[in-house]
């Protein structure tokens, strides 16, 4: 059986879609989130295209830790780094649940999150309550919506 993607594995060297900038030193909580992207875009094609096409420099600080990785995607690669680096396009800050709680969220028609299912109301009223919130959500909901996407667990 002929994987449609080996040429594209073949072109990038095959390569892990998913690096660690600090190697070992990579924080639990990176290798989590890295590990969850990783396995999302390695198994589901739709996935796949979105974190192919996604630039961006993302933060997820996890408020209850005090915690926080910056995501860099680009070329269909990610490298995930412990803390907030700078020139970030979007950080995320919440609480654990609530990260985790993100990776729920349904993807609806037209590939947009669906906040109107209860997944999506608890995460949009938590948004409302001020325990959630996005830094460079202006201009950059694209990539919000990208992210979104490449995170979801949720069938």
């Amino acid at each position: 059986m002929h994987d449609p993607r080996a040429g594209e594995l073949a072109r990038r060297g095959v390569t892990a879609p998913v690096e660690y900038a600090d190697g070992d030193d990579a924080s639990a909580f990176a290798q989590m989130l890295g590990g969850l992207i990783e396995a999302n875009v390695t198994s589901r094609p739709e996935k796949r295209r979105d974190f192919d096409r996604l630039r961006a420099r993302v933060g997820i600080f996890v408020t209850d830790i005090g915690e926080g990785v910056t995501l860099d995607f680009g070329d269909g690669h990610l490298v995930v780094r412990n803390g907030l680096q700078p020139a970030r396009d979007v950080t995320i800050r919440a609480d654990a649940d609530t990260v985790m709680q993100l990776s729920n969220v349904r993807i609806g028609f037209a590939g947009m999150p669906n906040y109107l299912d209860a997944t999506g109301r608890q995460v949009a009223g938590r948004m409302l309550k001020g325990q959630l919130r996005i830094q460079g959500l202006v201009g950059n909901l694209t990539t919000l919506n990208q992210v979104t996407r490449v995170f979801s667990v949720a069938e």
